[in-house]
């Protein structure tokens, strides 16, 4: 049997609301370049120190980051403290005010386009509308992983924020798939997104999927299209399918012949 020719990290975040549907997007990270997109993520952040005197230990999660008021959103004490100042007031860039929001608007897409430039790393976004069914949603996603990895003869160990199963549910996703095909290493791996970089870069990844698919009339057509132009040279497709946004479930099937 050949070798595997390369293994990957995927880093797994939700996004979504009862309204519109679920998401799970995973960002696979491969392991030989782990350390160099590692390294230009930190630089991104060395901007937001230099500039706004946030620290890289502080937690850029999508929807507060760019929420009215981002503090409302922040429940951990110490991140809390990592939002304020020396002097104890909250950091300029945090605050309420449409100049703030602006600016927390154009870092998004800077840091989004940090991420489009990890070339070799891979997006895959499945999506399932109405309010039930995100365990199953996520076996999808672990489907979409896998039937990729055998075209790639690959593996992937996965990484997913803890807060998302104090149940187990998804470690028995994993544990239904085929041993004798299985490419994907393990059960997922939970840990806070407050501590792991790369788990923020899936963060901010799931949340330009689902603002694509949102009608909303105050939703900025650019912005909204972030998520298949910034990163469209990682977003995961059909073979017959060179662009566009293709998010399995909304703009195409999986077609289960091939898991």
């Amino acid at each position: 049997m050949p070798l595997p020719q390369r293994s990957y990290v995927v880093y797994v975040d939700d996004s979504g609301n009862e309204k519109v549907g679920s998401l799970w997007t995973g960002l696979a990270i491969p392991m030989d370049l782990w350390t160099e997109y590692l390294g230009r993520w930190l630089g991104f952040r060395s901007v937001l120190y230099n500039k706004h005197s946030l620290p890289a230990s502080f937690e850029l999660h999508a929807q507060a980051w760019l929420a009215i008021e981002p503090e409302k959103h922040i429940e951990d004490d110490s991140q809390k403290e990592l939002a304020r100042a020396a002097d104890g007031e909250l950091l300029d860039l945090l605050r309420k005010g449409k100049g703030q929001r602006k600016t927390r608007s154009q870092l998004f897409e800077k840091g989004l386009k940090t991420i489009g430039a990890f070339t070799e790393a891979r997006v895959f976004t499945v999506f399932k509308s109405g309010r039930k069914g995100k365990v199953d949603l996520y076996s999808d996603l672990l489907c979409f992983v896998q039937e990729f990895l055998e075209l790639e003869n690959a593996h992937v160990t996965v990484m997913v924020d803890g807060g998302h199963d104090s149940g187990d549910h998804l470690h028995k996703c994993h544990r239904a798939l085929k041993i004798r095909t299985r490419r994907i290493v393990e059960d997922a791996g939970m840990r806070r997104s407050h501590e792991s970089q790369l788990l923020q870069m899936a963060d901010w990844c799931a949340y330009a999927a689902f603002q694509s698919i949102q009608e909303r009339p105050d939703l900025d057509e650019r912005f909204k299209r972030q998520y298949e132009t910034v990163l469209d040279r990682l977003i995961v497709r059909p073979f017959e399918q060179g662009e566009g946004r293709c998010i399995r479930g909304l703009d195409y099937e999986l077609d289960m012949a091939l898991i």
